[in-house]
C-alpha cells in the first residue's frame, strides 16, 4: 500500500471497477507477490476468485512491476468481445486486443485474413509464435480477464485446448517459453473443457485471492481520521475484510462529518445498505443470490452445505467437490484451514435460515420422506411377494460377459454341450419355455455340470434360453445361446480379400516422440525386425465373414461393406479355420508387431495410421456418429492400408502382458508364451482420438465380445499364387479376389 497525500476524501476511495497503476487505495496481499513472481518463471496463472474481490485490480497492479522486470503484457477483455457465433470471428477479435496491448507493427487483420486456410485455433498459435515473439523480444504475458463470459460459448473448449496446447508445445519448441498466459473471472478449471472425450484443462498454477488484513489499513486509517482505529475494527467485524465490502463502506463513513465516524453510525449504514434492503436493490449481493441459484448447478445441494457451514458445523473442504468451488466462487464462504467458513457477518445475516428455507422449502423435504418411505414399502412388497410369485426374475449367467448370447459355430447338425449349474439345485430348468430336466432326472457331477443335447439344428443360427429356477426368493439365472449350424457345403470363399506386401524390414516398436503421451505398456520404444508378410488391405466385412460363417453377430447392420465386430478371438479362429480350407492358403491373425508395422505404413513414426490428422484417416468418437462404417471410406495409410486407426478395434495373434516390451525378441515376436488374455490394436468408433493412436495397446479374455471388435487377415510367405474355391468336397482353382 502507498499512501498519497495528495488524496483526501472521495478522490482516495474506488467502489466498483479495476483500481488504475498506483492508486492510494490499493492494498497489496500475497497474491500480488506471488503472481508477478510466478509470470517472470513463465507460470501460467489462474486468478479464479468471486465477483468483486480485486482480480482486474490485481492484474493492473502487476503490469508496473512486469515492466520493472522487463516483461511485456497484453490484456483482453473477453466481455467486451460479446457473444459470436464462431470461433474464427472472435479468436480475430482477441488478437486484435493483444496486438493494440503490445503496439505491434504488423497489419494483424491482414495477417489473420491472409492465413485463412489455416483453421482457426492453429492460425491463433501460429500467430502467437511468428507474429507476437518475433516482433516482442522481452518475455510476454497475455491477460485474459472475465474468462466466466467465455464459458456459454460453444467453442470455449477450443480456446482452453488451445491455450493448454501453446503451453504444452514448450518442451519441442523453446521459443514458446518466451510467452505466458492469466486467466481471470468467476470460474471452476474443471468448467473450462466439457467435452469429457477430451483432456481436461489439467495446467496452471492457481493464485489465491485472500481479503484484506487489518493490519494492512494505516492508509485507511490516515484518510479517516487519528481515531480510526475502532471504526476500521467495525469494519472488519462486518466484512471480515472483503475487499469491495471495506471499500464501500469506507467510502460511506468517510463521507460523513468527521464526529459522526464511528461504529453505531457504522452498524446504521450496512443496516440500511444490506441488512434492511431487498436484495435484488444491490447488486453485489444479487449477483451471489443468482449464483447460488443456478438451477443447473444443483442448489439444493449448495444450500445444503451452506447451511451446514453458516451454522458453524465442520465442513471439510473436498477440491473435488463442485459444490465446494461453487460456494468459493459465490462468495459467502472461504477456506481456513482446509473447512469452509462463512466469510462475514454481512452474507451470513442477507443470506440466512430465512433466506435459506424459502429457497428450500421444509415441506417439501418432507413429501419427499413421506413419499420414498411409501414407495419403499411398494419396492419391498414387489421384491418379495409379487415379483417372486407372478413374475420372477433372472440373473444373467453369459459366459462371456460382454456381450447378450453365448455364439458357437458347428458344422453338424447334433451340437453337445456341457454346462456348469449356476445354482446347487434347480427346482426347475427349462430350454425355450419349456420343462428341460428337473432334478429327479438328471445326474449332477462334482463339478455341477450339466449336459445340452441339441439335435436337427436349422441351417444358420438357431436361439435358445435356458432358465434355471430356485425355492422361491432365491435368485433364479438364465442364459441366451446362439448355436449357429453351417455345413462345409454350404461355406463360400469370401469376395474381396485383397492383402497387401509388406517387405522384410526392421522399426522401432512402441510409443515414441511422434505421438503425444505414453501409456506404461507402450514403452520401452525397442527395434524389431520382421519378415516379409502380407496384411489384408480392409477390414474383414459382415459380407465376408457371413459367406463362412452362416450369421452376422454385428451390432451395426445395413451393409455387408460393414466391419465385422461381436467377434471373439476364438471366433476368429473358427473363421480362419474355414477360409484356410476354402482357399488351400494359412490365413491367421497378424501377430502385434506386424500389426503396428503395417498400421505405420511400414515402421515410419506415424501417431496415427497414415499421419496425425484422425478425421481424414479412421473414424472415432467425434465424427463416427456412435456407429461403425463401410471399410475403405477413409484416407489409406503410405502402404495403402484402411481404417487401421478407429472403426474397430482389431484382434492380434499374441497374448496381451503390459510389461512385454521390456523383454520382447527383437526379430519375428510372437508375444508373450503364457497368459489369458490376447491383444486388440486400433481403437474403434466408440473411442476418443487418444485411444486411436498406433502405439496403443489393449487386451482382453479370447472369448470377449463387444461391438467395437474386430479384426483384419494377415498372410505369411510360402503361401499358393491362388485360392481355391470348394466345390463338391474338393478344392477348385478359381480367380483371386
Amino acid at each position: 500500500m502507498r499512501p498519497s497525500d495528495s488524496f483526501h476524501g472521495a478522490d482516495f476511495f474506488q467502489v466498483g471497477g479495476s483500481l488504475e497503476r498506483d492508486h492510494p487505495s490499493y492494498i497489496e496481499r500475497p497474491a500480488d507477490k506471488e503472481l508477478v513472481d510466478a509470470l517472470e518463471m513463465g507460470d501460467l496463472c489462474m486468478v479464479l476468485a468471486p465477483r468483486q474481490t480485486g482480480k482486474s485490480s490485481l492484474m493492473v497492479h502487476a503490469l508496473t512491476k512486469l515492466e520493472e522486470r522487463g516483461l511485456c503484457w497484453a490484456i483482453v477483455d473477453l466481455q467486451s468481445l460479446g457473444h459470436h457465433k464462431d470461433l474464427k470471428t472472435w479468436l480475430g477479435d482477441v488478437i486484435y486486443q493483444i496486438a493494440r496491448s503490445l503496439k505491434l507493427s504488423s497489419d494483424t487483420l491482414k495477417w489473420w485474413q491472409g492465413h485463412e486456410q489455416i483453421g482457426p485455433t492453429q492460425r491463433f498459435m501460429t500467430f502467437m509464435e511468428d507474429v507476437v515473439l518475433t516482433e516482442v523480444k522481452p518475455k510476454v504475458v497475455v491477460f485474459f480477464d472475465e474468462i466466466d463470459s467465455l464459458l456459454p460459448l460453444s467453442f470455449s473448449d477450443d480456446f482452453f485446448t488451445t491455450l493448454r496446447a501453446l503451453f504444452n508445445a514448450r518442451a519441442s519448441n523453446p521459443i514458446l517459453k518466451r510467452i505466458t498466459f492469466t486467466l481471470l473471472g468467476v470460474a471452476i478449471p474443471s468448467e473450462f473443457v466439457k467435452n469429457r472425450s477430451r483432456t481436461p484443462f489439467n495446467i496452471g498454477r492457481e493464485i489465491v485471492l485472500t481479503d484484506f488484513n487489518l493490519a494492512d489499513m494505516a492508509s485507511f486509517k490516515s484518510i479517516l481520521g487519528p481515531s480510526s482505529e475502532p471504526l476500521v475494527r467495525r469494519i472488519f467485524y462486518w466484512t471480515g475484510g472483503q475487499p469491495w465490502m471495506v471499500q464501500a463502506l469506507t467510502a460511506k463513513v468517510n463521507a460523513l462529518p468527521e464526529k459522526e465516524r464511528n461504529p453505531m453510525h457504522l452498524d446504521k449504514i450496512v443496516a440500511a445498505a444490506y441488512l434492511n434492503t431487498r436484495i435484488e436493490k444491490e447488486s453485489h449481493l444479487n449477483f451471489i443470490r443468482d449464483y447460488l441459484l443456478e438451477k443447473r448447478h444443483h442448489p439444493q445441494k449448495l444450500l445444503k452445505t451452506y447451511r451446514s457451514v453458516r451454522l458453524g458445523e465442520p465442513v471439510k473442504h473436498d477440491e473435488g467437490s463442485l459444490v465446494h468451488a461453487r460456494l468459493l466462487l459465490s462468495g459467502v464462504v472461504r477456506l481456513e484451514k482446509d473447512h469452509l467458513k462463512s466469510r462475514n457477518r454481512i452474507y451470513r445475516s442477507v443470506f440466512n435460515e430465512e433466506w435459506i428455507k424459502t429457497n428450500l422449502p421444509k415441506d417439501w423435504i418432507k413429501i419427499v420422506a413421506y413419499l420414498s418411505t411409501f414407495a419403499l414399502m411398494l419396492v419391498l412388497l414387489w421384491f418379495f411377494l409379487i415379483q417372486p410369485l407372478f413374475f420372477p426374475r433372472f440373473t444373467k449367467v453369459q459366459k462371456h460377459s460382454w456381450f447378450d448370447t453365448d455364439i458357437y459355430y458347428v458344422t453338424q447338425p447334433d451340437f453337445n454341450l456341457f454346462m456348469t449349474l449356476p445354482m446347487d439345485s434347480p427346482e426347475k430348468i427349462t430350454l425355450n419355455g419349456k420343462p428341460y430336466k428337473t432334478e429327479d432326472s438328471y445326474e449332477k457331477s462334482k463339478d455341477r455340470e450339466i449336459h445340452f443335447d441339441f439335435s436337427r439344428l436349422k441351417v444358420g443360427p438357431n436361439h435358445f434360453k435356458i432358465r434355471f429356477y430356485g425355492p422361491l426368493w432365491r435368485e433364479n439365472f438364465e442364459t441366451d445361446l446362439t448355436v449357429v449350424f453351417y455345413p462345409a457345403s454350404h461355406w463360400k470363399t469370401p469376395v474381396g480379400l485383397k492383402m497387401i506386401p509388406l517387405p522384410a524390414g526392421c522399426f522401432m516398436m512402441g510409443c515414441g516422440p511422434w505421438t503425444d503421451e505414453c501409456d506404461d505398456d507402450e514403452i520401452p520404444l525397442h527395434q524389431v525386425c520382421l519378415s516379409a508378410f502380407k496384411m489384408g488391405q480392409f477390414e474383414v466385412t459382415q459380407g465376408q465373414w457371413q459367406a463362412l460363417m452362416g450369421h452376422n453377430p454385428s451390432r451395426f447392420k445395413g451393409d455387408l461393406r460393414l466391419p465385422v465386430e461381436s467377434v471373439s478371438w476364438k471366433d476368429v479362429q473358427v473363421f480362419l479355420s474355414r477360409l484356410n480350407t476354402v482357399t488351400g492358403r494359412k490365413y491367421r491373425l497378424p501377430t502385434e508387431a506386424r500389426w503396428e508395422y503395417a498400421a505405420r505404413s511400414g515402421g515410419r513414426p506415424e501417431k496415427y495410421a497414415g499421419g496425425d490428422d484422425l478425421d481424414r484417416l479412421g473414424w472415432y468418437g467425434l465424427n463416427s456418429d456412435g456407429k461403425t462404417h463401410p471399410v475403405g471410406l477413409k484416407a489409406p495409410n503410405g502402404l495403402g492400408l484402411y481404417d487401421m486407426s478407429g472403426n474397430v478395434w482389431e484382434w492380434c495373434q499374441d497374448r496381451y502382458d503390459d510389461k512385454y516390451y521390456q523383454n520382447s525378441l527383437a526379430t519375428d515376436p510372437s508375444g508373450p508364451i503364457i497368459g489369458s488374455a490376447r491383444v486388440f490394436r486400433g481403437g474403434s468408433w466408440f473411442r476418443n482420438d487418444r485411444l486411436c493412436r498406433t502405439a496403443i495397446r489393449n487386451g482382453g479374455k479370447p472369448g470377449t465380445r463387444y461391438y467395437t471388435l474386430g479384426f483384419r487377415l494377415a498372410l505369411l510367405p510360402g503361401q499358393p499364387s491362388k485360392t481355391g474355391r470348394r466345390q463338391h468336397g474338393k478344392v477348385q482353382p478359381h480367380k483371386g479376389p
